[in-house]
């Protein structure tokens, strides 16, 4: 593991959620800042960071998978494993097989100073991994965030570096401008992975923005851990400053397609609907963070807003009329089997899903995460039904999505503003697009659409299209 003898090359395996991809970003630009290269597959990393999932105990498993099957292809990649898993149980993974190194999200900002100095002093990989940083494990998780712990801002860009040969940022960049949950979801840990809510201010964010279309990037999605917190702990009343924010992008920068990640129904504001309808630039796709439609299963999710609520949200999002054309497309997510969702609850789901203005589901059936409250509810749902619930609303979703993709299809004999990531792409609509050739990544581009394409495996549907020169 000395100096003269690292070859410098890197893998980041990245799970779980948006603010997740915008942190492996920032640690990848960090990594070639100081000269390290991608690894052209998992067997010839000198190091592997693992960016975990937590949220369910599922997901930490993958996490661990991940980190195992790395270093058995390998046995001399240093493996890190950080994000919330790290965060929240360090301790759990001092014996995890393929681990060598923990560091939470309290200390990701200088994590690859701390990994580099460590791979330098060292002459051999630990044999149990280290707990790097200030983090220590939850004792006794109550609903509150620790006063102990010192939480970060949201990692800083380095904008020279994304437009790299292997950047994972070559297309779009998730711009984290928010950090942190305040919300407390009887099923989610998160807030304790990721602490209290913490925004940057929209002058940072401008700038940051500006910075990154000097250096080429043409699309940038807004994500945090709950982007609709932002600008809640610095606001007069603690007021949503979301649409404000987006405004001022529009405004100040010219950057050419803005996206923002998930947001409640009560999130979505009438500002911020105007705002879509009056800038081509703001991309006609929200994603609505649902998880139920139904008031009983909210309120034991302790989500906070009832039926009623989502309902007119949808109901707006079929009447806005984007400036980019067509109408919004809408996604959302769905969990199935949650704890007090019996027959009834579940059907009057179905019935109302069918009902409503969307176009696709992203579903999962309840998984539960050691220390959360939803593990303590009552009338738990059995897994196989959980898991046919979820197959009964992605093959709704399914055939809500082909259809719109059909619709489309007759409608629309031309797509533009394409963004390419190679032999595929997404308008602004984020309908996805496969190319006939081969287009260089970041290039904005026109197609024809021949054929609809379906995954039924993975839900997914897809253009086939001829490029117009």
């Amino acid at each position: 593991m000395q100096t003269n003898n690292l070859s410098k090359s890197y893998l980041i395996k990245t799970l779980g959620c948006k603010a997740n991809f915008s942190d492996s970003q920032a640690l990848e630009s960090e990594l070639q800042k100081r000269g390290w290269i991608p690894a052209y597959d998992d067997s010839h990393a000198d190091l592997c960071i693992v960016n975990s999932c937590t949220v369910t105990n599922e997901a930490d498993k993958q996490s661990r998978g991940v980190a195992k099957r790395v270093a058995k292809k390998n046995p001399k990649t240093a493996v890190v494993f950080t994000g919330c898993g790290a965060e929240v149980d360090p301790s759990s993974y001092k014996s995890a097989p393929g681990i060598h190194y923990v560091m939470g999200n309290q200390n990701k900002p200088e994590l690859i100073e701390t990994i580099i100095q460590k791979l330098e002093q060292r002459t051999a990989l630990p044999t149990q991994a280290e707990i790097l940083g200030s983090v220590t494990d939850y004792v006794d998780i109550k609903s509150r965030h620790p006063i102990d712990r010192e939480w970060p801002m949201p990692i800083g860009m380095n904008p020279d570096q994304w437009l790299e040969s292997g950047n994972t940022a070559r297309t779009r960049v998730f711009l984290k401008i928010q950090e942190g949950c305040n919300s407390f979801c009887t099923y989610c840990i998160i807030p304790y992975g990721r602490g209290p809510n913490r925004s940057l201010r929209p002058r940072i964010i401008v700038d940051q923005i500006n910075n990154l279309v000097k250096a080429g990037v043409r699309e940038v999605v807004l994500t945090g851990t709950n982007i609709g917190d932002y600008g809640t702990d610095w606001s007069e009343n603690g007021t949503l400053m979301l649409d404000e924010l987006i405004k001022q992008i529009l405004d100040h920068t010219s950057l050419e397609r803005l996206r923002v990640s998930s947001l409640d129904p009560t999130e979505i504001t009438d500002p911020l609907m105007e705002l879509m309808e009056s800038n081509s630039r703001f991309c006609p796709h929200f994603h609505v963070s649902l998880q139920s439609p139904h008031s009983k299963v909210l309120k034991l999710m302790k989500r906070k807003y009832d039926e009623t609520q989502a309902r007119d949200c949808l109901t707006k999002l079929s009447k806005l009329k984007p400036k980019a054309g067509g109408q919004v497309f809408v996604g959302m997510d769905l969990i199935t089997g949650f704890p007090g969702e019996g027959e009834t609850e579940f059907q009057e789901t179905y019935d109302w899903l069918k009902t409503q203005y969307w176009n696709r589901l992203h579903v999962f059936p309840y998984s539960e995460r050691v220390g959360t409250p939803a593990t303590k509810l009552t009338y738990s749902v059995p897994k196989h039904i959980r898991s046919e619930r979820a197959k009964i609303l992605m093959e709704l979703s399914l055939n809500r999505l082909q259809g719109f993709y059909h619709e489309t299809l007759r409608s629309q004999p031309k797509l533009e503003d394409i963004l390419a990531e190679g032999n595929s792409g997404y308008t602004p609509h984020y309908l996805k697009v496969m190319f006939d050739r081969e287009i260089p990544s970041n290039e904005l581009v026109s197609a024809r659409p021949y054929e609809v394409i379906i995954d039924r495996a993975s839900g997914d549907v897809s253009f086939l299209a001829r490029t117009i020169s």
